[in-house]
């Protein structure tokens, strides 16, 4: 078992990989036991269905080429007819009407059939996929929220998730590390895990992002004229020009992005800040012209060590090539930088940086601001964080197993190589804080970030104005604490548009000026409220809510069971306005 992780580049490809692998796969080979799911029945009903799918698929191929072949015939007799009126006397129409009559009753009997044909096999799948659907139901029951964090901390024992990010482990980030968590208005929470990463707590989140941008609209105008010109022989005629003029403008668009990140508290260098972004030259390589902009970028920051002006106190490192391609000129305490980047450090940061086969490779942010690290990196915009169980459900086995160990597979080595700067830092697995999150009944229950995640997880839709054309953002705040229960205002922001056109003058090869339409969307500002029901629970994690007794709190209010949903041991639903 490792664990200090001090060489992470290496741990991942002689251990942690395999390892993580290793678990996974063994991890869903026990949940297939014990739901007793009979893999053989499995197969050969999913073998049975692929060969329904695959006649129907033939089927309904050749329904498309008789009704094709039924809209030729169709065509063919009326070119006939046509020609037939044109050429010869109209008793001769009778020919065409008559084949015509006689092949589009036969083409007819013979789709017909083929329909009822069609309609059979479509039915014969879905009578199969139901059995395999059946056969699966003791395995898809058995996925619940908290796999992610099994296979996590027994891969590496180092990192604990929490069932659910509390006010406890808030509190400890703001109280320990001066970490307050508000985001802004701009951002809502789509997805959090909390937990403690060397006994120092992290977060990890994917949010949803709003900012206002631009977009170009086009517009076009045909015009003609008519002009005097004189032909080969010089005699004058008249003649028609056409030209299609067009135009373009730029207005104000709300645009969205998710972004995924990890904050980490440690106490280690406690009055430290920098910020270091994604650098060009950890992706060259050692030839010539490399080693010349490498060589360059060392020489810009032996310079800027060299300004001793009042406010510098930048000072270059011994390792040349590591503070060129972290790249973290802007910190402000050089000893206490020293202090977290030893050689050690330096050494493997350089890996990761420059790493281009196991991992990413120089993909992150890194921000620290005191006792707080915040690390974006651009490879993990991409991975799914939240492991909903609902992502695992299949009929077939053997593809519900190849999913589950490539989704945790994935989600291990995104997230690894996210946490892995922090891991390159041998103080930091040094510096354990031993402070009690859980001191009252408070700070057990779910803090605002996870009230923000479960309404996005009940979705938009629940809470958008009506009017609203674009995605929303969702806010939440406190209304009110009662019978364990939390009762939570979520308010939605979106925007609404209304149709304007714009005219741009634009001069014409007639040399006369004219209004080109450009047509937009102007947009305004939309808000919308609406209030949810909050309550943990012992329950497991899944997503079966109807499955579990209801909460007092609920059935008081006449909360029905199937509008609720369990999602990581807190029941939530949606109250009625």
């Amino acid at each position: 078992m490792i664990n200090d992780v001090h060489e992470p580049l290496e741990q991942y490809s002689f251990h942690f990989k395999n390892a993580h692998a290793s678990n996974t796969s063994d991890f869903f080979e026990d949940l297939v036991r014990q739901s007793g799911v009979d893999e053989n029945a499995n197969i050969t009903t999913v073998q049975e269905l692929r060969v329904l799918e695959k006649q129907a698929a033939g089927a309904g191929s050749s329904n498309k080429w008789w009704r094709i072949l039924r809209g030729a015939s169709i065509v063919a007799a009326l070119l006939a007819a046509l020609y037939i009126y044109a050429y010869h006397a109209w008793p001769w129409l009778m020919v065409p009407a008559i084949a015509l009559a006689a092949a589009i009753h036969t083409l007819n009997r013979i789709i017909n059939d083929s329909d009822a044909q069609l309609k059979r096999l479509q039915d014969a799948c879905d009578e199969k996929r139901a059995v395999a659907w059946g056969q699966m139901v003791p395995l898809n029951h058995l996925y619940d929220w908290d796999i992610v964090a099994k296979l996590m901390q027994q891969t590496v024992p180092r990192i604990a998730f929490d069932p659910y990010f509390s006010n406890g482990r808030m509190e400890e980030l703001r109280n320990s590390f001066g970490w307050y968590g508000n985001l802004g208005e701009n951002h809502s929470i789509e997805f959090s895990h909390s937990g403690v990463l060397n006994g120092n707590p992290f977060i990890l989140a994917r949010t949803l992002s709003h900012s206002m941008g631009s977009k170009t609209y086009h517009g076009s105008l045909a015009i003609s004229w008519t002009e005097q010109y004189r032909n080969s022989q010089g005699k004058s005629e008249t003649r028609t020009r056409h030209e299609t003029l067009r135009a373009s403008i730029e207005r104000p668009m709300p645009e969205y992005e998710n972004q995924t990140f990890i904050v980490y508290g440690n106490e280690a260098a406690p009055d430290l800040v920098f910020s270091r972004h994604p650098s060009k030259l950890s992706r060259l390589e050692d030839g010539f012209l490399d080693k010349w902009r490498k060589n360059r970028a060392i020489k810009k920051l032996e310079e800027k060590s060299r300004d001793v002006d009042e406010g510098h106190t930048f000072t270059v490192m011994a390792n040349r090539e590591f503070d060129a391609l972290f790249d973290a000129t802007d910190r402000n305490h050089e000893v206490q930088f020293r202090l977290l980047f030893t050689p050690l450090a330096q050494q493997e940061m350089l890996k990761l940086l420059k790493d281009s086969q196991t991992g990413f490779g120089d993909t992150f942010v890194f921000e620290k601001t005191r006792m707080i690290n915040v690390l974006e990196s651009g490879h993990m915009r991409a991975t799914d964080i939240s492991g909903a169980p609902e992502k695992f459900l299949a009929y077939e086995l053997a593809q519900a197993r190849m999913f589950f160990n490539a989704y945790h597979n994935d989600f291990f080595k995104s997230f690894y190589f996210g946490i892995a700067p922090l891991l390159a830092i041998p103080l930091y697995q040094q510096h354990r804080p031993h402070s009690d999150i859980y001191k009252d009944t408070y700070s057990h229950k779910p803090c605002f970030w996870e009230h923000e995640a479960i309404a996005n997880y009940h979705g938009e839709a629940m809470f958008r104005h009506p009017e609203c054309v674009t995605r929303s953002i969702l806010k939440t705040s406190m209304q009110q604490e009662a019978d364990g229960s939390q009762k939570v205002q979520v308010t939605a922001s979106g925007f609404r548009s209304i149709a304007r056109t714009h005219y741009v003058s634009v001069r014409g090869g007639d040399g006369r000026s004219h209004q080109v339409p450009v047509h937009w969307d102007e947009y305004f500002e939309v808000e919308n409220s609406a209030n949810m029901l909050v309550k943990e629970t012992a329950s497991p994690g899944n997503t079966a809510a109807d499955e579990v007794a209801l909460p007092p709190a609920f059935s008081q209010r006449g909360i029905d069971a199937g509008k609720t949903v369990l999602r990581r041991s807190i029941v939530s639903a949606v109250l009625a306005g």
